[in-house]
Parts: structure tokens; C-alpha cells; sequence
């Protein structure tokens, strides 16, 4: 995963391999953020694809860090007879 912001440094990019998904590539790569190399690049979002989950899922991670921590998995029950 993504560890600086990459607002401003993105772009979009489609495949001809997996053609069904516009991935989100920063500007000095030739792959998306899912890992998956593009063939084409866009300023704007290509409107008849969707947008790749991966891809998506690494954006918002990298513009939006949180500190992650472990649930606590322990519940109380209490039964009553």
C-alpha cells in the first residue's frame, strides 16, 4: 500500500488486458494502484468503466490514514435461566 497523499500525482488509466475497470495511476508510474499495468492514460475518469475496487481501496487509505487497531473480540454474556 500507498504511504504519502497522492492527491494532485494521479491520473486514470485503463487496460487492455482488463478493460472493464478505470485503475487510479500516479503520474510517474505506468501501473495502477492495484498493481495492474495500464495502456492508456486520462485527466478525467473514463465514464463507461467502473471504478477498480483495488485501486480505490489504496486511494483512500493513502489520503485518509487512520491508526488501526485490534477490536476487542472478548464479549461478556450473562445467561439468565
Amino acid at each position: 500500500m500507498m504511504t504519502r497523499d497522492p492527491r494532485g500525482e494521479v491520473c486514470w488509466g485503463t487496460s487492455a488486458s482488463y478493460g472493464g475497470r478505470a485503475h487510479v495511476v500516479l503520474m510517474s508510474r505506468t501501473t495502477g494502484l492495484c498493481g495492474l499495468p495500464v495502456d492508456t492514460r486520462y485527466r478525467e475518469r473514463p465514464n463507461a468503466r467502473t471504478v477498480c475496487p483495488e485501486c480505490a481501496i489504496a486511494y483512500v487509505a493513502a489520503v485518509f490514514p487512520t491508526e488501526a487497531t485490534a477490536p476487542d473480540l472478548r464479549h461478556e454474556v450473562r445467561l439468565r435461566a
